[in-house]
This record gives C-alpha cells, structure tokens and sequence, in this order.
C-alpha cells in the first residue's frame, strides 16, 4: 500500500527510481532494512543525528552528481538550492521529499 505522499511523488519511472535510490542511501547510511523506510518516513523517526545527515546527503550527491548545501535544522533537514539562479532554503521532512528535491536538482543540472 502506497502512501498519499508516494502517489503524489510516483509520476513517472525516474521518480520512482529517484525515491528508491535515496531509500537506499538512507538505509545503509543509518544501517537500517529498508523495509523499514516509507515516503511518509522523517529522518528524525529514524534516530539520524547531524553527521547521519551529513554522510547521507554526501552519498546522494556522489550518486546523483548534483551539489546541496544543508544546514541542519532544530527538526528537519533544509537543503540550500542554487536553480535558475534563484537560492532557497527548503525544509524537508520526508523520504519522499528529499527524493523530489533530488529530482528537481538532477533536473536543474541536466536543464530539463
């Protein structure tokens, strides 16, 4: 069973790739079964302290090939992004929105 957040994000194969690929960063960046990952699931659930946070966003960016500035939050990961020139703070809570965020990156990069 798909969560509301999950059949929002599920717009396409790429998306769906994207959301399993960051489900897989996380799990093994926090040693964890997968299985135990949701969209609807926040970091902070899953017991991520900041250098949890910083090792996990390292990897999604060495898989990925994108950059991402983070600075921890007192409840949430926010992302500083750089697209089309413009720069905003982004508070992200979910897997699923991380994994939007990923794709909205790898798309700014590759112009799409």
């Amino acid at each position: 069973m798909q969560s509301e957040t999950g059949e929002a994000f599920a717009r396409g194969n790429r998306d769906v790739e994207t959301l399993e690929e960051v489900k897989r960063i996380i799990a093994k960046g926090l040693r964890l079964p997968i299985e135990q990952l949701t969209d609807d699931t926040r970091l902070e659930d899953l017991g991520a302290d900041s250098l949890d946070i910083i090792e996990i966003v390292y990897d999604i960016e060495e898989k990925f090939g994108i950059d991402v500035t983070i600075k921890p939050g007192e409840s949430s990961l926010l992302v500083k992004s750089d697209t089309a020139g413009t720069e905003s703070m982004v508070e992200l809570g979910t897997i699923a929105e991380i994994a939007r965020v990923v794709e909205s990156l790898v798309a700014a990069k590759s112009g799409r």
